[in-house]
């Protein structure tokens, strides 16, 4: 069923899912060809080896990825003209484009997929626990969640009016369904296949899973490289790295460990005394924040009064939470994983102020004492979180590292926290008519600033899982800490723009920190 489900789905593009009026916007067929082949044929692979769980396993993710683009490629069905899919068609006018029989192969091959995973999963029975001491959960746990956020966000550029760019919640109702069950499994699955009994069946969880992710990544990318108005977005490429992480092989030799264990036998400062040089470094952080935001970002020509910086003021609740966690940091040293992701306040709120002085700066004003105060917080918080960094490796060796598996209850909960922080840095927490807010995957300092956010509090989530039970909930914490600092950008911000409203992420970073909240009590209670 595997095999002549993905030759239906290899088949439908060279044969075309609408009427030649819409062609595609490149000769795509061949790439989506191979890539539709690849679950089954690795699946077929492992069988003619006899690795029956191995194949079982590589199923598993294609059967329920199968769902969600079952629902998407629906779209095709019964409006193609809003499907946004340049790969398989290219509307060059309004009227809409006739359906061909493409699709329905193509639907019935995701049908047949779907079949065929359910029939794959009957036949992994509960099986002792063998899996390998080194075996790796924390590497396919973060690649599912940078999955997640690349499936999450727009899959290419576009200057194509008949092409929007768009995410799984700007698209119709179909695709929308159908996008945010993708986004949805890629993080929950790689959590599954991880926590596979048997090695066999860990390994074709992973790479079945990192085949799936492949044909999502590969032909957006293709599409911007090859078509016309149409340019690359980060999503895919965030997709691709995951896929990449998640099929490379799991090594940790005993001879690469010494190695590892020889190169790092270097004389380093004591844990305490980097405790308290990070601590130090996260208290001139705050204060250059606190100066930043009480100093002018702009200087206008023929001594006009700069506006009021609205973006600034988010730097305020940044340093009085870099500031408390330094300060608490100097004193007791399980407070550290909370301070290295809370540190990432502080590029999220001086991405937005710099943001705005970057573009007044093209109007002819000049850069004000304040810019450099926020700069200087930047590059002090990062040195911060860097040797506080550097202290936990230094714990770790004197200590050594707990290994036991999370509960269900907290991988839960922290998968659910960091998926509700995807939303609430993917979507704006302002909306105006006539206010254009700042996007988390763009080029701006702005972007960054999010991005730098976002990772900091999704990387915390899977961190946490693997932590020894203190720091783990501190890592939740801080997690707290960043998605409630992007909460309080509405009530701080929102007089900027006339007739402001909270927007989703609002909402979203709200129930981010809840969520993190839960499950940093769910960690210090186990």
């Amino acid at each position: 069923m595997a095999v002549a489900g993905a030759l239906l789905t290899a088949v439908a593009p060279a044969l075309g899912v609408v009427e030649d009026s819409a062609p595609p916007a490149f000769t795509a067929w061949p790439l989506l060809a191979l890539l539709a082949l690849l679950p089954a044929g690795s699946a077929a692979f492992f069988l003619s080896r006899g690795q029956e769980s191995t194949a079982a396993a590589a199923l598993v993710a294609p059967a329920v990825f199968a769902v969600g683009r079952l629902l998407d490629d629906l779209q095709l069905a019964v409006g193609p003209i809003d499907a946004s899919r340049p790969e398989l068609l290219r509307p060059t006018s309004l009227l809409p484009p006739t359906p061909s029989a493409g699709v329905w192969l193509l639907l019935a091959g995701h049908v047949l997929l779907i079949a065929a995973g359910v029939g794959a999963m009957a036949t992994l029975g509960a099986e002792p626990d063998v899996r390998s001491e080194r075996a790796s959960f924390m590497l396919p746990a973060t690649a599912g969640i940078v999955a997640g956020i690349g499936l999450f966000t727009v899959p290419f550029t576009s200057s194509d009016a008949l092409v929007p760019a768009r995410g799984p919640f700007d698209s119709p109702t179909l695709p929308m369904v159908g996008g945010l069950l993708v986004t949805l499994a890629a993080p929950a699955l790689a959590v599954l296949a991880a926590s596979a009994t048997t090695n066999e069946a860990r390994k074709g969880g992973l790479l079945g899973l990192a085949a799936v992710l492949l044909a999502l990544a590969l032909p957006p990318i293709a599409t911007a490289l090859a078509a016309d108005g149409i340019g690359p977005a980060v999503g895919p490429f965030l997709v691709l790295g995951a896929a990449v992480a998640l099929a490379w092989p799991q090594r940790a030799a005993k001879a690469g460990a010494e190695k590892d264990k020889e190169v790092h036998d270097v004389e380093l400062p004591g844990a305490r005394r980097l405790h308290v040089i990070a601590g130090v470094l996260g208290l001139v952080a705050a204060a250059a924040a606190v100066a930043g935001a009480s100093t002018d970002h702009l200087v206008l020509p023929m001594g006009l009064t700069p506006p009021t910086d609205y973006a600034a003021r988010l730097l305020w609740p940044a340093a009085i939470a870099t500031a408390v966690l330094a300060a608490a940091l100097i004193a007791k040293a399980a407070v550290r994983p909370a301070f290295i992701v809370a540190t990432a306040t502080v590029p999220l709120a001086a991405g937005g102020a710099l943001d705005a002085v970057f573009a007044a700066t093209e109007l002819s004003a000049q850069p004000g004492p304040g810019v450099w105060f926020t700069v200087a917080s930047v590059a002090a918080a990062a040195a911060a979180a860097g040797t506080a960094a550097l202290a936990g490796a230094v714990e770790r060796d004197e200590v050594g590292v707990a290994g036991a598996e999370p509960p269900l209850p907290l991988i839960a909960g922290t998968m659910i926290a960091a998926l509700l922080a995807v939303g609430a840095f993917a979507l704006p927490v302002l909306r105006a008519s006539d206010y254009v807010p700042i996007g988390a995957f763009g080029l701006g300092a702005g972007s960054w600033g999010l991005l730098v956010a976002l990772v900091a509090a999704v990387v915390a989530a899977g961190v946490a899982l693997k932590a020894r039970a203190d720091r783990g909930a501190a890592l939740l914490l801080g997690a707290a800490v960043v998605t409630g600092v992007r909460a309080l950008e509405y009530p701080l911000t929102a007089a900027r723009a006339a007739g402001a409203v909270p927007g989703p992420g609002l909402w979203l970073a709200a129930a981010a920190t809840a969520a993190f909240l839960v499950s940093a009590a769910l960690r210090t209670a186990r």
